[in-house]
């Protein structure tokens, strides 16, 4: 069973000082350590969420705030043209790596034996 709580994502996420969507959000950008972090969040929630029925509701809030919030703010990378291209598609995998990770078909060999991270930047 995973270790991983809601508290500990909300940490990840928004902390102060280096929160992966905190650090996006005042224009540092997209952490590639910070990533690499969260793509491994992904997929032990997605080995741990394999066989379930149901999900922790509290864990599902946080994964569910992270694409909208990196869209939302994409705009603000607008004046780069590379980095705002490379974000958009780095923001699109992580979606995909997100819905892979809450797949409720575990015989979808695609969405469960493909590794999630998609770090080409």
């Amino acid at each position: 069973m995973s270790q991983i709580t809601a508290e500990n994502i909300e940490q990840f996420l928004f902390n102060k000082d280096n929160g992966f969507l905190i650090k996006y959000h005042i224009r540092d950008g997209i952490d590639p350590i910070l990533l690499n972090k969260l793509y491994e969040i992904l997929e032990e929630l997605k080995a741990d969420w394999k066989y379930r029925e149901n999900v922790p509701k509290d864990i599902l809030y946080y994964l569910m705030t992270i694409v909208p919030g990196l869209y939302y703010d994409l705009g603000l990378y607008k004046d780069d043209d590379e980095k705002y291209y490379i974000y958009n598609e780095l923001i699109y995998n992580l979606s995909i790596a997100i819905e892979m990770c809450l797949n409720p078909n575990p015989d979808d060999a695609p969405h469960f034996n493909t590794p999630l991270k998609q770090l080409e930047f």
